[in-house]
């Protein structure tokens, strides 16, 4: 066993001069659905993280690597998602999931997911990529009326994406203001699953 020291980017940065972190590839800038091939598939998760109990070491440490890992030299991308998680977890029925991947040297996907705690009839309400600072989120422009949201507002990006998807909304964590509606998005997406 190596024992490693230093801050998480510094170990992912290690990692990935050695060859032990996959890279993200260019495309990665892209929104794609989250839905697109097997890698969303609930059977393909590895471990969750869960506001219900507090988040261990070791657990914070995976997080902060996947979260390093994949953003790259953005740091105003990984400042904003890992802001984000952490704000999630407070939160006491959310899990935030890995995905899993056979396309990666560490079996990750590049986006966590986000989900009630309970039953699963829906799946992830949101999917986090930190790459691209990107987040689609389980909404309609219909469900934005209703939270008394436009559909125009600049921070907020409606996915042209087929009728039976439900995933029809994009809302990058840029900064501060965008975080705090992409929070409220998702708790309302949250919202719509738990009735």
């Amino acid at each position: 066993m190596r024992i490693m020291d230093g801050t998480p980017q510094e170990i992912v940065e290690y990692e990935r001069l050695v060859g032990l972190v996959s890279q993200t590839p260019a495309a990665a800038d892209m929104f794609s659905s989250p839905n697109e091939g097997v890698e969303t598939q609930e059977a393909d998760e590895t471990a969750t993280l869960s506001g219900a109990v507090p988040l261990s070491a070791a657990d914070h440490v995976a997080l902060m690597k996947f979260i390093y890992g994949r953003a790259g030299k953005h740091p105003e991308r990984t400042i904003q998602t890992e802001r984000f998680i952490k704000r999630l977890l407070e939160q006491e029925e959310v899990v935030v999931a890995f995905g899993r991947s056979t396309k990666t040297i560490d079996g990750l996907a590049d986006y966590l997911m986000i989900r009630d705690d309970g039953p699963q009839r829906f799946g992830a309400v949101a999917y986090l990529r930190p790459s691209n600072g990107g987040l689609t989120v389980r909404l309609s422009p219909d469900d934005l009326e209703g939270l008394g949201l436009e559909a125009q507002d600049p921070r907020i990006q409606p996915r042209n994406v087929a009728p039976s998807d439900p995933y029809k909304i994009n809302c990058p964590l840029r900064d501060p203001e965008a975080a705090d509606l992409a929070f409220t998005l998702v708790q309302a997406a949250l919202d719509i699953v738990r009735e």
